[in-house]
């Protein structure tokens, strides 16, 4: 692929949040195109296409009012659909292999960077079955990440599984090791962690086999985070380590903020806020500095969360709020769902528990839409305690005993052991004292062993039980 950032030529001042447009006469001689050949192009239907490409390469210039990612790079989108007309397919797929300065993604990755999911789809899907195997492979692949960021998780694995079978075939190492961790994404997002971890550490050895730093990175983050949803957060930690050290060394600043973003999330879980809000902080000048809209969005929500725990509820809702705004721009479902759970959490927080509960009843609808167990677990265990707090103790029960049934399903521990200690907490209020203590001593032996502030709440509420029995 071409890097445009190392050419040496001069790169046309067109920005909008810090991107940069590649010289069009670069362009144009990676395209061999030249509008003097052009005549010889029969028949004119045909030479009109050309000329379209030329002039939009060379010509277009996104209006300085629109602050529009997608604009700046319209040029280049009408020049591909211009060469799939003609079914140009070689000149198409070198559009992609523009490299995009100072981002230096190549264009189908910036596109995805900027959330513009919809678009990857409509170019990928033109291009398949019009070029070799490798690259049907990629194009496989790029319909897979579009649909698993999209919320399509069982689509995605079934084209990242198409991907993984062409790499294999062709001997292509690169594209073998990036299908098997993009199915080990799928297979987190549904919660089937065993499964994901296999296809991750499949994914890492490849990656260090043949020198791939940044698949190297990918894996060794992606393995973090499934240990962090495990509770397991001194190894997420070492992993998210070495993951932001190879981003550093390499000048991978996307995978630097989601190292630094991921590191705070631990740092959250484990009660030592401040040090969480510094690596959030970091991660968000990140985001911002390179139009990761995404990552802008996870870090808001993340220090969001961070001021709910510190009891800045105004602040959080605040922060929550440009998560949640962010995350509908960019048609991010799975970011949409966190984010209203996020200001249920806030609201529950002040109290407001009826208005909490209208904030966990979309984020639950859309994890059910879009087949994440782990929102769907965290949705239904908030309810529930939103429930115990307004004295609505059977029903109550119902859903965090649904909530329960899928955390354990999942492995996700630390929330498991909150959702058993409301409902130890329920039990009590129900005079089930045996089933309270059973429930509280569940908990507290997973909060234990993870090492986290609730456990102390926790021992708390065991103490009140064990009063109770002795009045009765």
């Amino acid at each position: 692929m071409v890097d445009l950032s190392k050419s040496g030529s001069k790169v046309e001042s067109d920005r909008v949040g810090r991107v940069s447009l590649p010289p069009a006469d670069y362009v144009l001689e990676l395209l061999k195109l030249d509008a003097d050949a052009l005549k010889l192009i029969e028949p004119p239907s045909k030479r009109h296409q050309y000329r379209a490409v030329i002039n939009w390469v060379t010509n277009y210039k996104c209006p300085p009012e629109v602050n529009e990612k997608l604009e700046v790079v319209k040029g280049y989108l009408e020049a591909f659909y211009h060469l799939c007309e003609v079914e140009d397919w070689e000149r198409a797929k070198q559009i992609l292999n523009i490299k995009v300065p100072p981002v230096d993604e190549y264009l189908d990755s910036q596109l995805r960077s900027w959330d513009y999911y919809e678009e990857c789809i409509h170019i990928y899907r033109r291009l398949l079955g019009k070029l070799d195997q490798y690259w049907e492979s990629i194009c496989l692949n790029g319909l897979g990440i579009a649909y698993y960021f999209l919320g399509e998780y069982h689509k995605a694995i079934e084209y990242h599984q198409q991907s993984l079978q062409i790499a294999r075939e062709i001997g292509d190492r690169s594209g073998e090791g990036s299908a098997l961790g993009n199915l080990g994404i799928a297979y987190y997002f549904l919660g089937e962690y065993d499964k994901a971890i296999e296809y991750y550490q499949q994914s890492l050895q490849i990656a260090r086999e043949i020198g791939d730093r940044s698949g190297e990175g990918s894996a060794l983050g992606n393995l973090g985070n499934v240990y962090y949803l495990l509770g397991e957060y001194d190894k997420a930690i070492e992993y998210y380590q070495q993951l932001l050290q190879i981003a550093r060394e390499i000048g991978n600043r996307s995978g630097e903020g989601s190292a630094l973003g991921s590191l705070g999330n631990v740092y959250y879980l484990l009660g030592e806020y401040d040090k969480a809000m510094e690596y959030y902080q970091q991660s968000l000048q990140i985001a911002r500095e390179i139009g990761d809209r995404s990552g802008e969005g996870n870090a808001l929500g993340s220090l969001g969360n961070a001021y709910c725990s510190l009891g800045e509820y105004g602040k959080a809702i605040e922060y929550h709020q440009q998560h949640l705004q962010i995350a509908r721009e960019i048609g991010n479902r799975s970011g949409e769902g966190i984010a209203l759970g996020n200001l249920g959490n806030a609201y529950y927080s002040l109290g407001k528990y009826h208005k909490a509960i209208e904030y966990y009843q979309q984020d639950l609808q859309i994890a059910r839409e879009i087949g994440t167990r782990s929102g769907e677990g965290h949705a239904l265990g908030d309810w529930g305690e939103s429930l115990l707090k307004l004295e609505k103790y059977t029903e109550s029960l119902e859903y965090s005993q649904a909530a329960l049934e899928i955390l354990k399903q999942i492995g996700e521990r630390h929330y498991q052991a909150k959702v058993l200690k409301n409902i130890a907490e329920t039990h009590q209020h129900l005079g089930n004292l045996d089933a309270a203590r059973q429930y509280c001593d569940e908990a507290i032996a997973i909060f234990t062993e993870l090492g986290v502030p609730e456990l102390k709440e926790c021992q708390e509420l065991r103490e009140e039980i064990h009063k109770s029995s002795r009045v009765c």
